[in-house]
């Protein structure tokens, strides 16, 4: 028992050790780590916080990772030629610490207030987020913009100055690196690279076939060098300055440092009329690397590579636009933080923080066709499993279920874009499991897919059929749903056979729960049987919607009674331990309606006991105290039937948020006794902080643009001449469908130009261009910033005006490059009936106990089948057969005439429309189109 006392006290001792900042004021809380530059999975940066944490200019920039490399970044200012540092932890001779007074972060701005002598500085760090503007949201570039203000009321003479080095662009900085620099009356970037590059490579999650790029707008007070850091950073603090040229002679990244720096001289001024911007970026090109639905390798670009057609373009474009990147930045944390405060301030403070984390680990992509023009109609997202939640794969699909609220909330279209990948895969030859993967693979940006087995069957395939009707409803486009209708349906039928009697399946691999029976897996595959439902509906499968939603009933009756205790929901059948049902979350997202009030009342008066014994969180299982996660918690949170459990909720992951205890970006695991992170940092999984204003979206009526999956490739569904005639009124349907799109809506590009045209506004910049330096009482509703062009001040959230915005494989040792992956197909056809015949074994016994007599029967019929057969099959007439021969002649004629009207009208292949200059340039004049 002793040893027992002394690490009681050591654990005591760690937390009373643990203070914020105590020279600045932060805003709206001290977090693990804040976000700087976080736009794409390789431009990540972030600079930690935590226990005693150091100011900008005395701590250098991070990479995300959990070993927090060092990321060379570094600024400073002159000023009546005295040099002050801003960024970095640079030696640099007669040069003086700035003076740190305040920052404050939004969910797209992180702002630092620094006193330089007699002038402050505002150094905000802008990762624009625009989720429905694709060419602008996959530009991987950050701004880093200073704004000058005196703060005696005089003139004083000033020069800013920043760099970058190669640490960006590599996990081994011994390698060889060259550079060179590029300017002309526009612009000037000056730009690095591996001097031997490695294609779809990675070191310590670092990429090794990328360019860096540091850029400004030129101008005659604009000045650049590329050489060693400490003569260049030298040059600017002593007032030589910067030559214009580029170190001669290439060598490795750390020998020295090479930095690319580039100096602005403002002249003598009491503030600045505009801020002096950099934009800093990190690109490849093609950026992932995918085996398709042929079973062909695909080599995808960007997105926004269908708009520019080289960098300097591109880089132009990012320059140019800093006005209304900052315009969209202001209105959408405006909106973000005004919906958030409308439940509490601590749920908009954990937005503030998610926001960013949550949209970059991300790329959109486009493949060329034949002809060498990018296929707009083919937009494929994935996702760099940040943090290694769940299975650790690309496009990870328990974390992309995770991150569901946040893109339902910010464009349902993204939940397509990152499903369409691993529908089209799993539809290959390639895969032949009769259960969802867990994702694409394990090591990004090779997306080769994931074919081997896993015990996460109910667990993936029920995510999968959520989220696909997650996408159908809230955007309202049914394309995926229908195209893949043969695969979801498989799924489905899967989880019919399985679901009730999950054995030693598990939910995600990170939840930590190892017992037999889950009862949260079980409802997640329930949920997913009635999703199913919905999809068949959508898709004008009356008899399989009748089916799955019966199913599904009777399965979620069953399971009310086998999970339900006096004090809870039970985590596993017959079991005495109770936990988070987190999965209910999704009978409400998707307004299934199947599960009674009587559950959500006990899980909400679990989670009320539960919050008021423990500091920082509620355990997933009451059977592990040690082990929460912050997804599932919000989850949790948004369905309980009581506001006040839900906010005391809130504030728990509040506590955890900002206890000053790590420095790492905010983790999804963690100890909710001590508040001690536990793994999953940087995770998009934290999308789900905005599970409680997903709730509020409207779902939209489905519409379908393109061909449903083909009948005659269903398993026995329906039978008959049935198929002939659903055939023949869905390809009337579709016909009269795309005959009156073509006719009333006539053409339309993919690029969505509508979202920009009405958000965008003007920016002037006037005198009060600096974020106030704050007072040493930070007030609790600053976090809320002003839509005042050009200023970072903050507000009350009261007064914000919110607007709608339109719209089993070996881990490669630390520091060793990833192979480029070698693409075999598969076939494992024995293997997956094999899987088929033990699941539906392995469930019958469990059946005739827990289903009720109607189900039992339907299984006795079919065999205990997990094909898609979901009725017995009708004995077809004979004169029933004559007429489907002579309806199958006339479908194959009303396809024909569907090809012809889909050539006709093959709009999604053309490039997107340009920016209107003239519209561009009316707007900034008028305020309006």
């Amino acid at each position: 028992m002793l040893h027992v006392f002394f690490a009681f006290l050591l654990s005591a001792a760690r937390v009373v050790a643990q203070n914020g900042p105590k020279a600045w004021s932060a805003a709206p809380f001290n977090p693990p780590s804040l976000p700087l530059a976080v736009k794409s999975p390789y431009v990540n940066i972030w600079a930690p916080q935590g226990n005693a944490p150091a100011p900008l200019n005395q701590a250098w920039p991070r990479y995300w990772a959990a070993d927090l490399a060092i990321t060379g970044w570094y600024a400073s200012v002159r000023v009546d030629g005295t040099a002050y540092m801003l960024l970095g932890d640079a030696t640099v001779p007669l040069l003086i610490n700035a003076n740190q007074t305040a920052v404050q972060f939004t969910p797209t701005r992180t702002s630092y207030i620094l006193n330089a002598g007699p002038v402050s500085v505002n150094a905000t760090f802008l990762s624009p987020i625009e989720p429905t503007d694709l060419a602008r949201q996959s530009l991987p570039f950050s701004y880093f913009y200073l704004s000058v203000q005196s703060s005696d009321g005089k003139s004083h003479d000033v020069q800013v100055y920043s760099d970058v080095s190669g640490e960006w662009i590599t996990g081994n900085v011994t390698l060889q690196a060259k550079w060179s620099a590029f300017q002309d009356n526009e612009l000037v970037y000056l730009q690095m690279e591996l001097a031997s590059p490695g294609p779809y490579q990675e070191i310590d999650d670092h990429p090794q076939d990328a360019t860096l790029y540091h850029s400004i707008k030129n101008s005659n007070s604009v000045s650049w060098q590329i050489g060693p850091a400490d003569n260049i950073r030298s040059f600017f603090a002593n007032g030589t300055g910067l030559n214009g040229q580029s170190e001669p002679t290439f060598h490795a990244v750390n020998f020295p440092y090479e930095t690319l720096g580039i100096a602005v001289d403002l002249g003598s001024i009491t503030t600045t009329n505009e801020p002096v911007v950099y934009a800093v970026g990190v690109v490849r090109d093609p950026v992932i690397r995918y085996t398709n639905a042929k079973v062909h390798v695909e080599t995808r670009s960007a997105f926004y590579w269908s708009k520019f057609t080289n960098i300097h373009d591109a880089i132009e474009d990012v320059l140019n636009e800093f006005d209304d990147a900052l315009s969209a930045a202001i209105a959408l944390d405006a909106r973000i933080l005004g919906d958030g405060s409308k439940i509490s301030s601590n749920y908009a403070d954990l937005l503030a923080l998610a926001t960013r984390q949550a949209m970059g680990a991300f790329e959109y992509t486009l493949v060329k066709d034949s002809s060498g023009k990018f296929n707009m109609s083919d937009i494929k997202a994935f996702m760099k499993n940040l943090g290694l939640v769940g299975s650790g794969r690309i496009n990870s699909v328990d974390v992309i279920y995770a991150a569901l609220p946040v893109f339902i909330y910010l464009n349902p279209a993204i939940v397509g874009y990152l499903l369409s990948p691993l529908l089209d895969y799993q539809s290959s030859t390639q895969y032949q499991n009769a259960y969802a993967a867990q994702g694409l693979g394990p090591f990004y940006p090779i997306a080769s897919g994931d074919f081997q087995g896993h015990n996460q069957k109910i667990e993936e395939s029920a995510n999968m059929l959520i989220m696909s009707l997650a996408h159908a409803q809230f955007s309202g486009d049914g394309t995926l749903i229908g195209q893949h209708y043969d695969l979801l349906n498989g799924w489905a039928s899967f989880l019919v056979n399985n679901s009730m009697a999950p054995g030693d399946e598990t939910t995600s691999s990170s939840d930590g729960i190892s017992a037999t029976n889950q009862t949260n897996l079980a409802l997640k595959g329930i949920l997913g049987i009635s999703a199913m439902s919905k999809i068949s509906g959508f898709t004008g499968r009356s008899d399989d919607q009748s089916h799955y939603q019966s199913v599904a009933t009777q399965f979620a009756q069953q399971w009310t009674s086998l999970a339900s205790a006096s004090d809870g929901l039970v985590s596993s059948f017959g079991s005495g331990s109770s936990g988070i049902m987190y999965n209910l979350f999704a009978d409400k997202l998707l307004q299934l309606n199947l599960i009674g009030d009587s559950v959500y009342n006990l899980q909400t008066s679990y989670c009320k006991t539960q919050a008021s014994a423990n500091s920082f969180g509620i355990p997933l299982d009451s059977g592990n105290s040690s082990l929460a996660r912050s997804d599932w918690t919000m989850f949790a949170a948004a369905i309980v039937t009581d506001t006040s459990v839900r906010d005391s909720m809130i504030s728990l992951l509040h506590s955890y948020a900002s206890p000053n205890l790590e420095n790492l970006p905010f983790a999804v695991m963690y100890n909710p006794t001590n508040g001690h992170q536990l793994g999953g940092i940087n995770s998009p999984a934290q999308g789900a902080m905005f599970a409680p204003l997903a709730l509020n979206v409207a779902l939209q009526p489905v519409s379908f643009g393109g061909p449903v999956s083909s009948d005659k490739k269903r398993k026995g569904i329906i039978a008959g001449a049935t198929v002939g005639a659903l055939a023949l009124v869905g390809l009337i349907a579709g016909i009269c469908v795309l005959l009156y799109r073509r006719r009333e809506q006539g053409p339309k590009g993919s690029y969505n130009r509508a979202d920009r045209i009405e958000r965008l506004k003007p920016t002037t910049y006037t005198s009060d261009s600096v974020l106030e330096p704050l007072s040493q009482t930070v007030h609790r509703d600053m976090h809320d910033m002003r839509n005042q062009p050009g200023t970072t001040r903050y507000m009350s959230s009261d007064s914000i005006d919110v607007g709608e915005l339109p719209g089993q494989v070996a881990v490669p040792a630390a520091g060793t490059a990833v192979p480029y992956g070698v693409v075999t197909p598969f076939v494992v056809q024995s293997a997956r009936q094999r899987d088929v015949d033990a699941d539906s074994d392995a469930v019958s016994t469990v059946l005739s106990r827990n289903r009720s007599s109607d189900v039992s029967r339907w299984m006795s019929s079919s065999g205990g089948r997990s094909a898609a057969s979901m009725s017995p099959p009708p004995v077809p007439d004979p004169k029933a057969v004559v007429q489907q021969e002579e309806l199958r002649s006339e479908v194959d004629n009303l396809r024909r005439e569907i090809e012809r009207i889909r050539e006709e009208t093959a709009v999604l292949g053309e490039a997107p429309p340009s920016y209107d200059a003239d519209l561009m340039n009316s707007l900034r004049t008028t305020g309006s189109p």
